[in-house]
């Protein structure tokens, strides 16, 4: 039967094509990072990613900087972002694929082991270098498949359904790690979330990025990412349109690809030999859905920078748009409890990137990759201890969770003789 605005599908039968102990939905720097940390803790892992390379925003989008692996401002004599994710900046920077960045003008030496504020890095060598990472840690891709729908008996999710050049297929697993940036799989299974308004709040704008070369190398000073002689553009943006929206996607990518002419004219004003050489693949999303979690992460929170009795994670990244400022927080950072991870209507779901539980302000801050990053290696090694301990994600002992990260070299939380620092 159909109707004007419906149709009915005919049931069908879909085959599972894979069955593991974690499946990690979004390939982007939280899905790698997570599938790695599961791997690594000893569970079979399984990540799925719709394009046919992984990196996400920071291949796909072209955002080419993770930015906050430390306060901005002073006090900045800690760096908050460790672990997996300086394995892949140092990782880079042996294959010749990490830069200091001077990303809003912060400038910081580059080396193994230790980051600024801000790292470039080149696209291309990012893909490579995660496969590779990915490969070592023994999880198993499955890319060109695209998540449309999380099959769940009540709470819990019982299956992941892809489309792919194959047909319909089913991925399942006994912990779902949602690292779709958008919170797609939680919401489809039927979660909670928040989502800020189109109009007439404060709603974080779409861009699309775009590399030129033909641009010197940064003159100190000059705020700009940079790495091996190519520059990365923040393009054309638009606000209040909604990236979980198809609709408004598309209406997004339509006018910021018709107006990225326009800006490298512009650019050439100043540049002349200024040239495109790539655009990025999508516009760049960064606010759709904060999912509902055991604890939301309060405004409070992250401008006090108090403790958290379960903190996996710090984020030290400025708000970019808070009440229309960029405000820079006066301590090292605020911790990231476990509970924001952690769904609080599904039973086999953990959050990853973006979508956790936090209050606006909170999440523009640990929206950014590090912070990101490092919530991700929290939801990656919680899954797997999970599976290990045949346990719900809310029922984990948390104490084990972080020790293992501290084992794995992440911070975990601001060292209270830190936090005295200033």
């Amino acid at each position: 039967m159909t109707s004007a605005k419906t149709v009915t599908e005919p049931a069908r039968e879909t085959p599972v094509v894979a069955d593991r102990d974690v499946v990690v939905v979004g390939g982007g720097p939280a899905g790698i990072v997570a599938a790695l940390a599961s791997a690594r803790t000893g569970a079979s892992s399984l990540l799925v990613e719709r394009y046919g390379f992984v990196g996400g925003m920071a291949t796909a989008g072209l955002m080419t900087s993770f930015n906050g692996f430390r306060n901005e401002h002073q006090p900045d004599h800690v760096q908050t972002v460790r672990g997996i994710a300086q394995e892949l900046v140092d990782r880079l920077l042996a294959e010749g694929g990490a830069c200091a960045t001077t990303a809003h003008g912060h400038f910081g030496a580059l080396h193994a082991g230790e980051c600024p504020y801000a790292v470039s890095f080149d696209p291309e060598v990012l893909k490579r270098v995660a496969l590779e990472m990915l490969h070592e840690a023994g999880v198993k891709l499955l890319l060109h498949a695209t998540f449309s729908e999380a099959l769940a008996e009540g709470p819990s999710v019982t299956s992941a359904i892809v489309e792919t050049k194959s047909g319909r297929s089913a991925v399942r697993g006994r912990i779902y790690v949602d690292a779709t940036g958008d919170g797609d799989l939680a919401a489809r299974a039927g979660a909670r979330f928040e989502q800020a308004q189109k109009v007439g709040q404060r709603l974080m704008p779409m861009s699309l990025m775009y590399r030129v070369t033909g641009i010197p190398e940064p003159a100190p000073g000059e705020s700009r990412l940079y790495c091996n002689g190519i520059t990365t553009i923040w393009g054309p943006g638009r606000g209040e349109a909604d990236g979980a929206d198809t609709m408004d996607l598309t209406r997004a990518e339509i006018a910021t690809r018709r107006e990225v002419a326009d800006h490298v004219a512009k650019l050439r004003e100043n540049y002349p030999d200024a040239a495109l050489v790539q655009t990025a693949t999508t516009v760049g999303v960064r606010e759709t859905r904060r999912i509902i979690g055991l604890y939301t992460i309060t405004e409070d929170d992250a401008l006090s920078g108090r403790a958290q009795p379960d903190a996996v994670a710090v984020s030290s990244n400025p708000v970019p748009n808070y009440y229309g400022k960029r405000y820079f927080l006066d301590h090292l950072g605020f911790e990231i409890p476990y509970r924001s991870l952690v769904p609080a209507d599904l039973g086999n779901v953990l959050l990853a990137g973006r979508c956790i539980s936090a209050s606006q302000p909170a999440f523009q801050s640990a929206r950014s990759m590090a912070p990101a990053m490092a919530i991700s290696q929290a939801a990656g090694a919680a899954a797997a201890l999970c599976v290990a301990a045949g346990c719900r994600p809310a029922d984990l002992d948390v104490t084990m969770l972080q020790r293992r990260l501290q084992d794995d070299g992440a911070v975990v939380r601001i060292p209270p003789e830190e936090r005295a620092r200033r």
